[in-house]
């Protein structure tokens, strides 16, 4: 991407942060390429616009809906170590986009996220936000990301999405006030930087033969987000972690900064070795990525990998709030037809080649290619923000878009709690939004050099709503950066393989409760029922059949031991199927219809429950049973939404404590914690709101 001249006066080149100088320097500019959708902001205009410039720290987060429950913002508290323009007191209110309240979440592209803790200098203006009433004065950053650079502690180095300052010292604040026309104003101490910096310029000497080494890592290659578990082996890690921590490159800024782990990623520590899961949702909410790693010990000695770690790809993940839980988020079937309708607005509508690029990012470049459900749908009359339930895209018409920021994408989330206490969150809505005064190359021709290819862009921003984060792979759709005259049109088998994997993994499956799962595309419904005379009935309808070789409908009776039942073609006249099992199995029974992709791999549609006339009419069936591990695990069928009671019984007749779980209309795959059992028979009885109960008989084998 070409900078402005005066950004060119400055040094040029990307600078590792594992080699940087023990002395000031001036910031090192990055010149090769936008992040995601981003265009840097020069630094004199940043200066001019914003009217306030603090040093200081994140204190903590509060999201809140705005005044129509449609947004969601979130306020810090930021304790002010000095001033650098303006006039500030020692703690002020920031507005960030986007947050989570409760069980409902807002995630942003290209928006900034702050976490409690961080430290950084912050480029702030008045906030605006409708509906977000002032409780005094607001803030919020100039640009969004761009107004903050956030400071790194270990190594008192800082980074901003477009540039990287090795050293917090006299050098990085000089060149902040001539930029900013004001001397810096101390207002507090900062103990926490002052001791970053100490370790700076006087580093902690290990003992000999106590240092740090890495020798190797295993395995080399693991994905983020997905619980993959990174072995590091060396020595002189120390016995006990500590304040230690593994710092991964962030994928967000193409490796310029270390992301840590959760505490929970940790799984042990000892002087040599590390097992720690590889993260999609760090402390600060960026990926891992591929590059060289850092451990620093509970002592403050660090070593750096010699090898490189490669992050393919990266699932998106959410975190409930004031919890340590981390949940990878599925797709529902939200428009009852198979997954989720993308609706263009007027001005988009109107934009022809733009509508055309989109529908081939959507249709060749996704779902052809990895079975998600998605469509476009009829044109809305009207244009909105916020969440209203239709999946909309659009140009913006004013300045609802951060400065330089081409265009960004909003994932909504809800959570849910299951009956045995774990969280489940589902994406409920997807808006996405371009800069209509980009100059935008819109054909199946190649942009110029100073045109954005807009089915790039387009598909990339799919990725993030396929559930996917940024990864620091060049040839990859989900890089982190994106340039003028610029094409990547065509997933890589790593976009593949993350999307494969967030779609059979969470979003076909019944992942928890909420809405019924996403249908693997082209399927548009799917219906089980008995037919008096003739036996069970499968039958289904697609849409615009592609990546489909054919079908194979399955039974059971209790979902796990599958028979076949029948193999079908595709390519169905009226894109309409029908399958008769004419010798069902007596009483419940389940069957399941499975998408044969070209490459012989199957995708299962969630399980659906039968009933023929005989046999028991129990609406509850366990499974597996016998019950192996904590988790009793049955599926329930009911007509209306209701709480159902459920009671354990042993073979002696002792009762124990009872549990209650939520069920929805239909068939529910549900769950209750069963770690306090020991082996042997037992009797489980349920009984509903409307007063219908019955039981079922399992075995616990340990």
């Amino acid at each position: 991407m070409k900078l402005w001249s005066t950004l060119r006066r400055w040094a040029a080149g990307l600078l590792v942060l594992s080699c940087l100088p023990a002395v000031p320097a001036r910031a090192q500019v990055e010149e090769s390429e936008g992040h995601c959708l981003m265009l840097p902001v020069e630094p004199a205009e940043r200066a001019r616009q914003s009217r306030l410039v603090v040093e200081g720290e994140v204190l903590d987060a509060r999201s809140f809906w705005d005044a129509s429950h449609r947004r969601i913002f979130t306020a810090h508290q930021i304790r002010v170590y000095s001033v650098l323009k303006g006039t500030a007191p020692t703690t002020l209110t920031l507005l960030t986009e986007g947050g989570q309240v409760e069980l409902d979440e807002q995630r942003l592209t290209n928006t900034l996220q702050l976490q409690p803790g961080e430290q950084g200098v912050f480029f702030l203006r008045p906030a605006t936000f409708a509906g977000t009433a002032p409780g005094g004065a607001l803030w919020t950053p100039y640009a969004s990301a761009q107004g903050f650079i956030r400071y790194d502690l270990t190594d008192a180095s800082a980074t901003e999405p477009f540039r990287r300052y090795p050293l917090i010292g006299a050098g990085f604040y000089a060149e902040l006030t001539a930029a900013l026309g004001q001397p810096r104003r101390v207002m507090q101490p900062n103990p926490t930087l002052r001791q970053a910096q100490l370790r700076r310029s006087q580093p902690v000497v290990a003992a000999k033969g106590q240092a740090p080494v890495i020798s190797t890592l295993s395995p080399t290659t693991v994905p983020a987000g997905i619980d993959g578990v990174l072995t590091i082996s060396g020595s002189g890690f120390e016995a006990v972690r500590g304040a230690g921590k593994v710092e991964f490159r962030n994928a967000d800024d193409g490796g310029a900064s270390f992301v840590q782990p959760q505490p929970t990623d940790y799984l042990s520590w000892t002087d040599t070795q590390i097992r720690v899961r590889v993260p999609s949702y760090s402390t600060t909410g960026n990926p891992a990525g591929t590059g060289t790693l850092r451990v620093t010990t509970a002592s403050g000695l660090q070593v750096q990998s010699s090898t490189t770690l490669i992050v393919p790809y990266a699932l998106t993940n959410v975190q409930a709030q004031n919890s340590s839980t981390i949940v990878r988020p599925n797709h529902v079937n939200q428009n009852g037809e198979g997954g989720y309708t993308f609706r263009f607005e007027p001005n988009f509508v109107s934009n022809q080649p733009a509508a055309a690029a989109f529908e081939r990012a959507l249709v060749t470049g996704w779902r052809c290619r990895t079975g998600i459900n998605w469509i476009i749908g009829a044109p809305r009359t009207t244009t909105t923000t916020g969440s209203d339930g239709e999946n909309s895209v659009g140009f913006d018409k004013g300045n609802e878009l951060p400065e330089r920021v081409l265009g960004r994408t909003t994932s909504y989330y809800k959570g849910c709690t299951n009956g045995n206490g774990t969280i489940s969150f589902q994406v409920s809505e997807i808006d996405m939004q371009f800069d209509d005064g980009v100059s935008w190359q819109y054909g199946s021709g190649l942009p110029s050099l100073t045109q954005f290819d807009f089915e790039t862009v387009v598909l990339h921003e799919l990725g993030h709503a396929q559930q996917l984060n940024h990864v620091i792979t060049a040839a990859a759709v989900m890089y982190f950066g994106v340039g003028q005259g610029r094409t990547n049109r065509t997933l890589t088998a790593n976009d593949q393989t993350g999307a494969r994997r967030v779609l059979r993994t969470r979003s076909f499956p019944a992942a928890g409760c909420g809405p019924s799962p996403m249908l693997p595309a082209p399927l548009t419904k799917v219906a089980a029922a008995v037919v008096s005379g003739l036996g069970a009935e499968v039958t289904w309808t697609t849409r615009a059949e592609c990546l489909v070789s054919g079908f194979v409908v399955e039974r059971a009776a209790d979902t796990t031991a599958w028979q076949a039942v029948a193999t079908v073609a595709a390519g169905a006249a009226g894109n309409s199927y029908r399958v008769v099992d004419a010798q069902p199995l007596p009483g419940l029974s389940y069957y399941r219809l499975r998408v044969r992709r070209p490459d012989g791999n199957l995708d299962n549609v969630a399980p659906l429950l039968v009933q023929d006339g005989t046999g028991s009419r129990e609406a509850l069936q366990i499974y597996p049973n016998p019950v192996t591990g904590n988790q009793l695990q049955f599926l329930f069928t009911g007509t209306v939404e209701s709480t159902l009671s459920l009671f354990i019984y042993d073979a002696v007749g002792r009762r124990y404590v009872p549990q209650g779980v939520t069920s929805r209309a239909g068939t529910n795959s549900l769950s209750i914690n069963v770690a306090s059992l020991r082996p042997g028979w037992y009797v489980l009885r349920w009984r509903d709101q409307g007063g219908n109960s019955g039981s079922a008989n399992f075995v616990k084998l340990n």
